[in-house]
């Protein structure tokens, strides 16, 4: 068991020291994740670091998880701040009043720099997630997460080429899910 594993353990516990050092010894990769969200989105209104502290703040909230490892207490903080990040987005488009769609630059449809509804990702990523939550896990990971295959392939333990298969087949899955959300008219 790594020292890590033994924090998330400790934490479960409700061991406030352990919450402190995990997050202290995360924070990078937690700011890594936030900045990447925000770096995509390109013209959302909140900052990587009033992402990171929203994402650590509904983190800490969380009584009941039982932490199992590294790669899920990552794969939970990029859940969290991609809530924050869809919650953000709708909060502004309520306030406009407008119905237009608030749009997130994402390479899931298949090109880098394709926009996407980020409530039909939302929706399309909450489907998968119940037919195949390792696929949607990666999709997380990997687009939220910021984390290279091979990182994933690290923290997931699984080979690296089957992160990669599982990746390609979840884009494939999502960009058919929001196409047809689309042509069901939402």
């Amino acid at each position: 068991m790594t020292e890590l594993t033994q924090l998330l353990v400790r934490w479960n516990d409700g061991d406030r020291e352990a919450q402190e050092a995990i997050f202290s010894r995360l924070f990078a990769e937690m700011r890594r994740i936030s900045s990447s969200l925000v770096a995509r989105e390109g013209a959302v209104s909140i900052s990587a670091d009033d992402l990171l502290n929203e994402g650590a703040l509904r983190l800490i909230r969380i009584d009941d998880m039982d932490w199992q490892s590294r790669a899920h207490f990552l794969a939970m903080a990029a859940r969290i701040m991609r809530r924050v990040l869809v919650d953000h987005a709708r909060a502004r488009r309520a306030n406009k009043r407008a119905h237009q769609p608030v749009t997130l630059v994402t390479g899931i449809a298949g090109a880098p720099q394709a926009l996407l509804d980020i409530d039909r990702l939302e929706k399309a990523l909450l489907r998968l997630n119940q037919i195949d939550p390792a696929r949607a896990g990666i999709v997380e990971l990997r687009y939220f997460g910021g984390l290279s295959l091979e990182e994933i392939a690290e923290v997931t333990e699984q080979s690296v080429s089957t992160v990669k298969r599982s990746w390609r087949s979840a884009r494939v899955w999502l960009q058919m899910a929001m196409e047809e959300d689309i042509s069901l008219g939402d």
